[in-house]
Protein backbone atom coordinates (compact mmCIF):
# COMPACT_ATOMS: atom_id res chain seq x y z
CA UNK A 1 0.00 0.00 0.00
CA UNK A 2 1.00 3.45 -0.75
CA UNK A 3 2.60 5.81 1.18
CA UNK A 4 0.56 9.21 1.31
CA UNK A 5 2.76 11.82 1.11
CA UNK A 6 0.62 14.44 0.30
CA UNK A 7 1.71 16.74 -2.30
CA UNK A 8 5.09 18.47 -1.93
CA UNK A 9 4.80 21.75 -4.52
CA UNK A 10 2.81 24.66 -3.30
CA UNK A 11 0.34 23.92 -6.29
CA UNK A 12 -0.29 20.52 -4.37
CA UNK A 13 -0.64 21.73 -1.14
CA UNK A 14 -2.92 24.10 -2.25
CA UNK A 15 -4.91 21.19 -3.48
CA UNK A 16 -4.68 19.34 -1.07
CA UNK A 17 -7.48 21.66 0.61
CA UNK A 18 -9.73 21.52 -2.09
CA UNK A 19 -9.91 18.64 -3.32
CA UNK A 20 -8.84 19.64 -6.96
CA UNK A 21 -7.18 17.90 -9.67
CA UNK A 22 -3.31 19.26 -9.73
CA UNK A 23 -4.04 21.19 -12.87
CA UNK A 24 -6.97 23.07 -11.39
CA UNK A 25 -5.71 26.23 -10.97
CA UNK A 26 -6.29 28.63 -13.96
CA UNK A 27 -8.81 30.18 -11.52
CA UNK A 28 -8.97 30.52 -7.80
CA UNK A 29 -11.17 27.82 -6.65
CA UNK A 30 -14.01 29.96 -5.96
CA UNK A 31 -14.27 31.07 -9.64
CA UNK A 32 -13.78 28.45 -11.21
CA UNK A 33 -16.46 26.64 -9.94
CA UNK A 34 -18.35 29.80 -10.83
CA UNK A 35 -17.20 29.67 -14.33
CA UNK A 36 -17.76 25.66 -14.56
CA UNK A 37 -21.32 26.16 -13.57
CA UNK A 38 -22.12 28.12 -16.50
CA UNK A 39 -21.36 25.15 -18.67
CA UNK A 40 -23.75 22.28 -19.55
CA UNK A 41 -23.00 18.64 -17.78
CA UNK A 42 -21.28 17.24 -20.42
CA UNK A 43 -22.43 13.86 -21.83
CA UNK A 44 -18.97 12.16 -22.88
CA UNK A 45 -19.11 9.17 -20.67
CA UNK A 46 -21.96 7.07 -19.71
CA UNK A 47 -23.40 5.85 -16.18
CA UNK A 48 -24.40 1.92 -16.67
CA UNK A 49 -27.91 1.49 -17.93
CA UNK A 50 -29.69 -1.70 -18.61
CA UNK A 51 -27.75 -3.72 -21.17
CA UNK A 52 -28.97 -6.44 -23.47
CA UNK A 53 -26.37 -8.99 -25.74
CA UNK A 54 -25.52 -7.65 -28.93
CA UNK A 55 -25.51 -10.93 -30.37
CA UNK A 56 -29.16 -12.29 -30.76
CA UNK A 57 -29.72 -15.31 -28.44
CA UNK A 58 -29.61 -18.21 -30.00
CA UNK A 59 -29.14 -22.27 -28.48
CA UNK A 60 -27.41 -22.17 -25.07
CA UNK A 61 -23.95 -23.59 -25.41
CA UNK A 62 -23.93 -26.27 -23.08
CA UNK A 63 -21.34 -24.91 -20.34
CA UNK A 64 -20.38 -28.50 -19.07
CA UNK A 65 -19.60 -29.88 -22.17
CA UNK A 66 -17.37 -27.16 -22.98
CA UNK A 67 -15.59 -26.47 -19.78
CA UNK A 68 -15.05 -30.66 -20.13
CA UNK A 69 -13.33 -29.52 -23.81
CA UNK A 70 -11.12 -26.47 -22.23
CA UNK A 71 -9.87 -28.27 -19.10
CA UNK A 72 -7.33 -25.17 -18.70
CA UNK A 73 -10.23 -23.21 -18.01
CA UNK A 74 -11.86 -25.49 -16.13
CA UNK A 75 -9.58 -26.46 -13.89
CA UNK A 76 -8.69 -22.74 -12.80
CA UNK A 77 -12.37 -22.44 -11.28
CA UNK A 78 -11.76 -22.90 -7.68
CA UNK A 79 -13.66 -21.96 -4.99
CA UNK A 80 -12.07 -21.64 -0.91
CA UNK A 81 -14.39 -22.95 1.75
CA UNK A 82 -14.90 -21.67 5.03
CA UNK A 83 -12.71 -24.59 6.43
CA UNK A 84 -9.60 -23.56 4.22
CA UNK A 85 -9.80 -25.96 1.67
CA UNK A 86 -10.04 -25.05 -2.15
CA UNK A 87 -12.60 -26.83 -4.22
CA UNK A 88 -11.67 -27.67 -8.05
CA UNK A 89 -15.10 -26.99 -10.09
CA UNK A 90 -14.65 -30.76 -10.96
CA UNK A 91 -15.58 -31.29 -7.04
CA UNK A 92 -18.16 -28.75 -6.73
CA UNK A 93 -21.41 -30.64 -5.51
CA UNK A 94 -24.74 -28.07 -5.77
CA UNK A 95 -21.91 -25.67 -7.38
CA UNK A 96 -22.10 -27.13 -10.53
CA UNK A 97 -26.05 -26.75 -10.99
CA UNK A 98 -25.33 -23.44 -9.58
CA UNK A 99 -22.93 -21.96 -12.03
CA UNK A 100 -24.91 -23.36 -14.74
CA UNK A 101 -28.06 -21.60 -13.45
CA UNK A 102 -25.85 -18.55 -13.13
CA UNK A 103 -24.58 -18.68 -16.82
CA UNK A 104 -27.86 -19.13 -18.53
CA UNK A 105 -28.48 -16.15 -16.96
CA UNK A 106 -25.57 -14.02 -18.04
CA UNK A 107 -25.25 -15.61 -21.42
CA UNK A 108 -29.21 -14.12 -22.21
CA UNK A 109 -28.75 -10.71 -20.38
CA UNK A 110 -30.79 -11.35 -17.16
CA UNK A 111 -29.80 -9.27 -13.73
CA UNK A 112 -27.79 -11.31 -11.28
CA UNK A 113 -30.00 -8.96 -8.89
CA UNK A 114 -26.85 -8.49 -6.18
CA UNK A 115 -26.36 -5.42 -4.99
CA UNK A 116 -24.18 -2.64 -6.12
CA UNK A 117 -22.51 -2.67 -2.56
CA UNK A 118 -21.94 -5.66 -0.33
CA UNK A 119 -22.48 -5.52 3.13
CA UNK A 120 -19.58 -5.33 4.90
CA UNK A 121 -19.67 -7.29 7.82
CA UNK A 122 -16.49 -6.71 9.64
CA UNK A 123 -17.18 -4.61 13.23
CA UNK A 124 -15.45 -1.27 13.37
CA UNK A 125 -12.92 -1.90 16.29
CA UNK A 126 -11.69 1.97 15.65
CA UNK A 127 -12.64 4.15 12.71
CA UNK A 128 -9.49 6.14 13.21
CA UNK A 129 -7.88 3.81 11.65
CA UNK A 130 -8.35 1.70 8.65
CA UNK A 131 -10.51 -1.15 9.75
CA UNK A 132 -11.02 -4.61 7.31
CA UNK A 133 -14.08 -5.14 4.50
CA UNK A 134 -15.10 -8.86 5.11
CA UNK A 135 -18.89 -10.16 3.41
CA UNK A 136 -20.84 -13.19 4.53
CA UNK A 137 -20.20 -16.62 2.90
CA UNK A 138 -23.72 -16.61 1.09
CA UNK A 139 -22.88 -12.93 -0.35
CA UNK A 140 -19.55 -14.22 -1.47
CA UNK A 141 -20.32 -17.09 -3.15
CA UNK A 142 -23.19 -14.94 -5.01
CA UNK A 143 -20.46 -12.55 -6.16
CA UNK A 144 -17.98 -14.97 -7.21
CA UNK A 145 -20.46 -17.19 -8.94
CA UNK A 146 -21.52 -14.41 -10.96
CA UNK A 147 -18.32 -13.17 -12.16
CA UNK A 148 -17.39 -16.57 -12.98
CA UNK A 149 -20.77 -17.17 -14.87
CA UNK A 150 -20.57 -13.73 -16.40
CA UNK A 151 -17.00 -14.18 -17.69
CA UNK A 152 -18.00 -17.68 -19.29
CA UNK A 153 -21.03 -15.84 -20.83
CA UNK A 154 -18.82 -13.32 -22.34
CA UNK A 155 -16.67 -15.99 -24.01
CA UNK A 156 -19.34 -18.48 -24.87
CA UNK A 157 -21.44 -15.65 -26.48
CA UNK A 158 -17.97 -14.05 -28.49
CA UNK A 159 -18.43 -10.55 -27.40
CA UNK A 160 -14.87 -10.14 -27.36
CA UNK A 161 -12.08 -10.75 -30.00
CA UNK A 162 -9.75 -12.55 -27.37
CA UNK A 163 -10.54 -15.71 -25.72
CA UNK A 164 -10.02 -17.05 -22.62
CA UNK A 165 -9.13 -20.45 -23.90
CA UNK A 166 -5.65 -19.32 -24.65
CA UNK A 167 -4.78 -17.33 -21.37
CA UNK A 168 -1.88 -18.19 -19.22
CA UNK A 169 -2.85 -20.04 -15.78
CA UNK A 170 -1.98 -17.06 -14.11
CA UNK A 171 -4.60 -14.80 -16.00
CA UNK A 172 -7.13 -17.55 -15.79
CA UNK A 173 -6.50 -17.65 -11.66
CA UNK A 174 -7.29 -13.96 -12.12
CA UNK A 175 -10.69 -14.62 -13.38
CA UNK A 176 -11.83 -17.37 -12.14
CA UNK A 177 -9.41 -18.37 -8.54
CA UNK A 178 -11.79 -17.10 -5.83
CA UNK A 179 -8.76 -16.71 -3.61
CA UNK A 180 -7.81 -13.77 -6.14
CA UNK A 181 -11.13 -11.99 -5.44
CA UNK A 182 -11.11 -12.18 -1.39
CA UNK A 183 -9.75 -14.63 1.29
CA UNK A 184 -11.63 -16.38 3.91
CA UNK A 185 -11.11 -15.12 7.81
CA UNK A 186 -12.29 -17.39 10.12
CA UNK A 187 -11.70 -14.68 12.58
CA UNK A 188 -14.35 -12.61 10.90
CA UNK A 189 -16.54 -15.13 9.90
CA UNK A 190 -17.03 -13.80 6.48
CA UNK A 191 -14.32 -13.63 3.07
CA UNK A 192 -12.27 -10.23 3.14
CA UNK A 193 -11.60 -8.23 0.36
CA UNK A 194 -7.95 -6.99 0.11
CA UNK A 195 -7.03 -10.26 0.53
CA UNK A 196 -3.79 -12.59 0.73
CA UNK A 197 -3.88 -13.53 -2.78
CA UNK A 198 -3.34 -9.26 -3.98
CA UNK A 199 -7.11 -8.93 -5.20
CA UNK A 200 -6.48 -5.13 -4.32
CA UNK A 201 -8.10 -2.41 -1.99
CA UNK A 202 -11.75 -2.51 -4.30
CA UNK A 203 -14.89 -3.96 -3.22
CA UNK A 204 -16.54 -5.70 -5.81
CA UNK A 205 -19.73 -4.97 -8.06
CA UNK A 206 -22.01 -7.02 -9.35
CA UNK A 207 -20.31 -8.09 -13.18
CA UNK A 208 -23.25 -7.24 -14.42
CA UNK A 209 -23.41 -3.61 -13.38
CA UNK A 210 -19.95 -3.31 -14.17
CA UNK A 211 -20.54 -4.36 -18.00
CA UNK A 212 -23.32 -2.56 -18.58
CA UNK A 213 -20.55 0.25 -17.07
CA UNK A 214 -17.64 -0.74 -19.64
CA UNK A 215 -20.31 -1.06 -22.94
CA UNK A 216 -22.67 1.90 -22.18
CA UNK A 217 -18.82 3.48 -22.67
CA UNK A 218 -17.87 1.27 -25.92
CA UNK A 219 -15.22 0.26 -24.13
CA UNK A 220 -14.54 -3.56 -24.34
CA UNK A 221 -14.40 -3.92 -28.25
CA UNK A 222 -15.35 -0.57 -29.82
CA UNK A 223 -14.15 -1.54 -33.27
CA UNK A 224 -16.61 -4.21 -33.11
CA UNK A 225 -14.41 -6.83 -34.10
CA UNK A 226 -15.99 -10.65 -34.50
CA UNK A 227 -14.79 -13.21 -31.89
CA UNK A 228 -12.44 -16.43 -32.97
CA UNK A 229 -9.69 -13.80 -34.30
CA UNK A 230 -6.29 -15.60 -34.74
CA UNK A 231 -4.36 -12.71 -36.03
CA UNK A 232 -1.78 -11.91 -32.88
CA UNK A 233 -1.36 -8.48 -33.65
CA UNK A 234 -5.54 -7.89 -34.33
CA UNK A 235 -5.68 -9.45 -31.12
CA UNK A 236 -3.14 -7.25 -29.01
CA UNK A 237 -4.47 -3.76 -30.27
CA UNK A 238 -7.60 -4.89 -29.59
CA UNK A 239 -7.12 -6.03 -26.21
CA UNK A 240 -5.03 -2.87 -26.02
CA UNK A 241 -7.63 -0.53 -26.86
CA UNK A 242 -10.04 -1.58 -24.86
CA UNK A 243 -7.57 -1.41 -22.00
CA UNK A 244 -6.73 2.14 -22.98
CA UNK A 245 -10.15 3.47 -22.95
CA UNK A 246 -10.79 2.20 -19.60
CA UNK A 247 -7.81 4.21 -18.91
CA UNK A 248 -8.78 7.66 -20.68
CA UNK A 249 -12.35 7.34 -18.44
CA UNK A 250 -9.76 7.11 -15.34
CA UNK A 251 -8.11 10.30 -16.34
CA UNK A 252 -11.48 12.06 -17.58
CA UNK A 253 -13.15 10.86 -14.31
CA UNK A 254 -11.10 9.70 -11.42
CA UNK A 255 -10.09 12.34 -8.66
CA UNK A 256 -7.24 11.08 -5.85
CA UNK A 257 -8.74 10.50 -2.92
CA UNK A 258 -8.06 12.75 0.51
CA UNK A 259 -6.56 12.22 3.87
CA UNK A 260 -5.96 8.27 4.16
CA UNK A 261 -7.63 5.00 4.45
CA UNK A 262 -9.00 5.07 8.33
CA UNK A 263 -12.50 4.29 8.41
CA UNK A 264 -14.26 7.31 8.87
CA UNK A 265 -12.49 9.04 5.73
CA UNK A 266 -13.18 6.46 3.90
CA UNK A 267 -16.99 6.30 5.04
CA UNK A 268 -16.78 9.88 3.97
CA UNK A 269 -15.36 10.06 0.66
CA UNK A 270 -17.56 6.70 -0.39
CA UNK A 271 -20.23 5.97 1.86
CA UNK A 272 -18.85 2.95 2.75
CA UNK A 273 -16.50 1.67 6.17
CA UNK A 274 -14.39 -0.52 4.09
CA UNK A 275 -12.36 -0.60 0.29
CA UNK A 276 -13.85 1.77 -1.99
CA UNK A 277 -16.82 -0.11 -4.09
CA UNK A 278 -16.07 0.04 -7.40
CA UNK A 279 -19.98 0.69 -8.47
CA UNK A 280 -19.69 4.23 -5.93
CA UNK A 281 -15.89 5.07 -7.66
CA UNK A 282 -18.00 4.13 -11.39
CA UNK A 283 -20.95 6.45 -10.38
CA UNK A 284 -19.31 9.06 -8.35
CA UNK A 285 -20.46 10.10 -4.55
CA UNK A 286 -20.65 13.12 -2.72
CA UNK A 287 -18.28 14.93 0.35
CA UNK A 288 -19.53 17.73 1.23
CA UNK A 289 -16.96 18.13 3.78
CA UNK A 290 -14.40 18.12 0.64
CA UNK A 291 -15.77 19.31 -2.29
CA UNK A 292 -19.35 20.57 -3.09
CA UNK A 293 -19.97 18.65 -6.55
CA UNK A 294 -20.00 14.80 -7.16
CA UNK A 295 -16.18 13.06 -7.07
CA UNK A 296 -14.98 10.21 -8.88
CA UNK A 297 -12.87 9.25 -5.99
CA UNK A 298 -10.02 6.59 -5.96
CA UNK A 299 -8.16 5.32 -3.36
CA UNK A 300 -4.57 6.64 -5.12
CA UNK A 301 -2.65 4.26 -7.00
CA UNK A 302 -3.36 0.99 -4.93
CA UNK A 303 -7.09 1.59 -5.16
CA UNK A 304 -6.97 2.65 -9.04
CA UNK A 305 -5.02 -1.00 -9.46
CA UNK A 306 -7.50 -2.62 -7.92
CA UNK A 307 -10.37 -0.58 -9.99
CA UNK A 308 -8.34 -1.72 -12.90
CA UNK A 309 -8.40 -5.69 -11.75
CA UNK A 310 -11.66 -5.59 -10.60
CA UNK A 311 -13.39 -3.70 -14.10
CA UNK A 312 -10.92 -5.24 -15.93
CA UNK A 313 -11.93 -8.77 -15.02
CA UNK A 314 -15.40 -8.37 -16.52
CA UNK A 315 -14.43 -7.98 -20.26
CA UNK A 316 -11.37 -10.69 -19.20
CA UNK A 317 -8.71 -8.95 -19.30
CA UNK A 318 -6.52 -10.52 -15.93
CA UNK A 319 -5.04 -7.54 -14.55
CA UNK A 320 -2.31 -8.26 -11.55
CA UNK A 321 -1.57 -5.73 -8.70
CA UNK A 322 2.16 -4.75 -8.88
CA UNK A 323 4.31 -3.02 -6.44
CA UNK A 324 6.97 -0.38 -6.70
CA UNK A 325 9.33 -0.08 -4.29
CA UNK A 326 10.81 0.98 -1.81
CA UNK A 327 7.80 3.29 -0.94
CA UNK A 328 4.66 0.83 -1.88
CA UNK A 329 3.57 2.57 -4.60
CA UNK A 330 0.84 0.32 -6.85
CA UNK A 331 0.38 -0.52 -10.25
CA UNK A 332 -1.03 -2.69 -12.80
CA UNK A 333 0.38 -5.35 -14.98
CA UNK A 334 -1.69 -6.62 -17.83
CA UNK A 335 0.10 -9.93 -18.43
CA UNK A 336 -1.69 -10.28 -22.48
CA UNK A 337 0.16 -6.86 -23.14
CA UNK A 338 3.28 -7.20 -20.94
CA UNK A 339 2.12 -3.85 -20.42
CA UNK A 340 2.38 -1.64 -16.99
CA UNK A 341 2.09 1.75 -15.90
CA UNK A 342 4.98 3.96 -14.56
CA UNK A 343 2.29 4.36 -11.68
CA UNK A 344 -0.85 3.75 -10.83
CA UNK A 345 -2.06 7.74 -10.65
CA UNK A 346 -0.61 7.77 -14.08
CA UNK A 347 -3.95 8.04 -15.47
CA UNK A 348 -5.07 10.80 -13.55
CA UNK A 349 -1.92 12.71 -13.13
CA UNK A 350 -1.95 16.54 -13.36
CA UNK A 351 0.88 16.25 -16.39
CA UNK A 352 -1.69 14.41 -18.66
CA UNK A 353 -4.81 14.27 -16.79
CA UNK A 354 -7.47 14.17 -19.51
CA UNK A 355 -8.31 12.11 -22.66
CA UNK A 356 -8.34 13.01 -26.43
CA UNK A 357 -12.24 11.96 -25.61
CA UNK A 358 -12.86 14.93 -23.37
CA UNK A 359 -10.04 17.64 -24.62
CA UNK A 360 -9.52 16.46 -28.24
CA UNK A 361 -5.95 15.16 -29.54
CA UNK A 362 -4.29 18.67 -29.78
CA UNK A 363 -4.09 18.50 -25.70
CA UNK A 364 -3.82 15.09 -24.83
CA UNK A 365 -1.99 12.01 -26.46
CA UNK A 366 -3.51 7.96 -26.64
CA UNK A 367 -3.80 6.28 -23.82
CA UNK A 368 -1.53 3.54 -25.09
CA UNK A 369 0.77 5.66 -24.97
CA UNK A 370 0.98 5.32 -21.13
CA UNK A 371 1.56 1.66 -21.25
CA UNK A 372 5.20 0.49 -20.78
CA UNK A 373 6.66 -3.19 -21.12
CA UNK A 374 8.90 -5.56 -18.66
CA UNK A 375 11.64 -4.31 -20.29
CA UNK A 376 11.40 -0.48 -19.38
CA UNK A 377 9.77 -1.65 -16.05
CA UNK A 378 13.09 -3.35 -15.06
CA UNK A 379 15.21 -0.44 -16.48
CA UNK A 380 13.17 2.02 -13.74
CA UNK A 381 12.56 -0.18 -11.29
CA UNK A 382 14.72 -3.38 -11.00
CA UNK A 383 17.23 -4.55 -8.52
CA UNK A 384 20.15 -2.89 -10.12
CA UNK A 385 18.44 0.75 -9.31
CA UNK A 386 18.79 2.93 -6.13
CA UNK A 387 16.00 3.41 -3.62
CA UNK A 388 16.72 6.97 -5.12
CA UNK A 389 16.58 6.33 -8.77
CA UNK A 390 13.35 4.09 -8.53
CA UNK A 391 11.61 6.69 -6.55
CA UNK A 392 11.94 9.39 -8.94
CA UNK A 393 11.16 6.68 -11.91
CA UNK A 394 7.50 6.48 -10.20
CA UNK A 395 5.65 8.52 -12.66
CA UNK A 396 8.54 9.02 -14.96
CA UNK A 397 6.08 7.92 -18.27
CA UNK A 398 3.53 10.61 -17.61
CA UNK A 399 6.66 13.38 -17.50
CA UNK A 400 8.12 12.04 -20.89
CA UNK A 401 4.57 12.44 -22.55
CA UNK A 402 4.04 15.67 -21.13
CA UNK A 403 7.67 17.21 -22.67
CA UNK A 404 6.64 15.33 -26.02
CA UNK A 405 2.62 16.42 -25.93
CA UNK A 406 2.32 20.00 -24.13
CA UNK A 407 -0.94 18.34 -23.03
CA UNK A 408 -3.68 20.78 -20.84
CA UNK A 409 -2.35 19.67 -17.99
CA UNK A 410 1.00 21.08 -19.00
CA UNK A 411 -0.08 24.12 -20.76
CA UNK A 412 -2.32 25.07 -17.42
CA UNK A 413 0.50 24.49 -15.11
CA UNK A 414 2.66 26.96 -17.31
CA UNK A 415 -0.10 29.37 -16.95
CA UNK A 416 -0.17 28.88 -13.15
CA UNK A 417 3.27 29.95 -13.56
CA UNK A 418 2.66 33.23 -15.08
CA UNK A 419 0.14 34.06 -12.89
CA UNK A 420 2.35 33.72 -10.52
CA UNK A 421 4.80 35.50 -12.20
CA UNK A 422 7.10 32.22 -11.48
CA UNK A 423 10.44 31.94 -13.17
CA UNK A 424 11.55 28.72 -15.33
CA UNK A 425 13.76 27.43 -12.09
CA UNK A 426 11.16 27.96 -9.48
CA UNK A 427 7.66 27.71 -11.53
CA UNK A 428 5.94 24.22 -11.26
CA UNK A 429 6.68 23.14 -14.48
CA UNK A 430 10.47 22.29 -13.72
CA UNK A 431 9.34 21.10 -10.30
CA UNK A 432 6.51 18.80 -12.31
CA UNK A 433 9.14 17.01 -14.35
CA UNK A 434 11.79 17.42 -12.23
CA UNK A 435 12.22 13.66 -11.39
CA UNK A 436 13.31 12.71 -15.18
CA UNK A 437 14.36 16.32 -16.48
CA UNK A 438 16.95 18.89 -15.25
CA UNK A 439 16.46 22.38 -16.02
CA UNK A 440 19.24 22.76 -18.01
CA UNK A 441 17.53 20.07 -20.03
CA UNK A 442 14.18 21.71 -20.45
CA UNK A 443 15.64 24.87 -21.45
CA UNK A 444 17.36 22.71 -24.42
CA UNK A 445 14.31 21.42 -25.66
CA UNK A 446 12.64 25.11 -25.69
CA UNK A 447 9.99 23.86 -23.69
CA UNK A 448 8.48 26.81 -22.44
CA UNK A 449 8.53 28.66 -26.20
CA UNK A 450 7.06 25.58 -27.14
CA UNK A 451 4.08 25.91 -24.63
CA UNK A 452 4.05 29.77 -25.57
CA UNK A 453 3.25 28.82 -29.32
CA UNK A 454 0.80 26.11 -28.36
CA UNK A 455 -1.10 28.42 -26.60
CA UNK A 456 -1.33 31.08 -29.14
CA UNK A 457 -2.46 28.41 -31.74
CA UNK A 458 -5.31 27.54 -28.94
CA UNK A 459 -6.79 30.97 -29.24
CA UNK A 460 -4.44 32.33 -26.29
CA UNK A 461 -5.28 31.67 -22.52
CA UNK A 462 -8.62 32.31 -22.15
CA UNK A 463 -9.37 29.64 -24.65
CA UNK A 464 -7.60 27.48 -22.82
CA UNK A 465 -9.27 28.32 -19.77
CA UNK A 466 -12.36 27.47 -20.80
CA UNK A 467 -11.49 23.78 -22.25
CA UNK A 468 -9.67 23.64 -19.23
CA UNK A 469 -13.28 24.57 -17.38
CA UNK A 470 -15.54 21.85 -19.69
CA UNK A 471 -12.84 19.76 -18.78
CA UNK A 472 -13.23 19.65 -14.98
CA UNK A 473 -16.88 19.21 -15.19
CA UNK A 474 -16.30 16.54 -16.81
CA UNK A 475 -15.17 15.16 -13.45
CA UNK A 476 -18.14 16.44 -11.63
CA UNK A 477 -20.48 14.38 -13.61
Amino acid sequence: MESFHSHSDPRRRFLAGTAASTAALLLPWHARFANAAQVQPGTTWQLPGTWVPITPIGVLPNLANWLNLHTNVRDAIRWEHTNGSVIPYTSWINGQSALNTAYAHAFQGVATGLPKVPVNIAPIIDPTIANPTAISATDAWALYLAHVAHSLAVELRGDLPWSITTMSAAELSVLFDSRQFFAWRSDLNGYEFDGKFGGGYSTLAPPDFVYGFLQANAIPNPQHIAAGQTNVRILYTAKANAFARLLSWCGDKLNHFTGWTDTANVTALWQYGGCPPVSRVIEGTLNIGVAPTLRHWTAGCFGTTAFLRAVGRTMNIAVEVRYLPPLGHTTPYVPALDAWLSHGDDPYNSLGNFSQQVVGSALSYPPTQLLINSATHDAWFGPALTDAQKIANVGRRVQELAVTNLPLGLLVSYLYDQFKNSTHANGTVADNLSNTYTLAQLEAMNLWQQMDTKIAMLGGASAVQQIFDKAMLEKET
